[in-house]
């Protein structure tokens, strides 16, 4: 171990981050009640009542270095059986490019491709981010924490109308409905921006053990700026720090929320990749519940 390459020794950091990321994302679905079968090499994921993708899907099982496109077609066999769409979704960085060919060969294409964005307190490999400095808010800005039924209302009221200007979209699906008791298992942080006591930002933070994801962030068209958008990250990533959370991810959709975050300290960590069955998503997508507000998938 001490004659290793810097390069080997980076790898296998590499590795060890995106497994903790997946870890964190496969415990949010099954909390959200997705049942995970293994069939072979892989892992099948379905939800028996909610058909969203991101509970529906086939997953190379964890510490598996190869899955043949034998093993892949049984999972999707299985998936099909509980009336999903033919599914695969992975980390980029966990398996050798050479995988997507064998979801190619099997008429799957390329669904969605998140960056993923990286905080890591302790740094990765011989940098550390500098810890984020208490910002200062716009003139009648405060940040809140979310803490009895009447903010979640509050919240999903911003979110609802600030959809269309979403500035992250997470790797976790949302729902209403559970936030109160993800909020007292301290699963789960919402935020509540307010500009002269109106609320007009939100924000979400999952929290999984020593990790936490970003899985939304908003603002409403006429206060959404670099400053408010700043604060709002540096609010969000210091309550994680407090919780203490070694690493914090967040999804990098655009070239600017990609420098943003880099900014504050986080680093570009590979993508979340989901390959499906052309012509299968109509059947699927027409029975959502109106009450679930899917946000992307993994």
């Amino acid at each position: 171990m001490d004659n290793e390459s810097p390069e080997r020794v980076e790898e296998r950091e590499t590795r060890r981050v995106l497994r903790l990321i997946q870890d964190h994302l496969i415990h949010v679905h099954i909390t959200l009640g997705a049942v995970r079968e293994s069939v072979g090499l892989v892992d099948v994921f379905h939800h028996p009542s909610n058909p969203l993708p991101n509970l529906n899907y086939v997953t190379p099982r964890r510490n598996t270095a190869w899955v043949s496109g034998q093993m892949v077609q049984q999972g999707l066999n299985s998936l099909r059986t509980h009336g999903r769409v033919s599914r695969v979704q992975y980390i980029e960085g966990l398996f050798p490019p050479l995988f997507a060919k064998t979801l190619r060969d099997l008429h799957l294409q390329v669904e969605r491709e998140t960056p993923i964005m990286v905080y890591k307190i302790s740094g990765v490999g011989s940098i550390a981010p500098a810890l984020p400095a208490a910002e200062v808010l716009p003139d009648g800005v405060a940040i809140e924490l979310v803490t009895d039924q009447r903010g979640i209302e509050a919240w999903w009221y911003v979110w609802r109308n600030a959809f269309y200007d979403v500035l992250t979209l997470g790797v976790e699906p949302l729902f209403v409905g559970r936030e109160m008791a993800a909020l007292k298992l301290g699963q789960q942080l919402d935020f509540l921006v307010f500009r002269y006591g109106f609320p007009v930002g939100v924000a979400r933070l999952s929290i999984q053990e020593e990790t936490a994801h970003i899985s939304a962030l908003a603002l409403l068209k006429e206060v959404r700026t670099p400053a408010m958008t700043r604060a709002l990250q540096l609010a969000v990533v210091k309550n994680a720090i407090e919780r203490k959370a070694s690493l914090v991810f967040a999804p990098g959709e655009t070239d600017a929320d990609r420098r943003q975050l880099r900014e504050l300290g986080f680093v570009d960590f590979g993508s979340v990749v989901c390959y499906s069955a052309p012509g299968e998503n109509v059947r699927e997508e027409s029975h959502v519940n109106p009450l679930e507000q899917p946000v992307l998938s993994f």
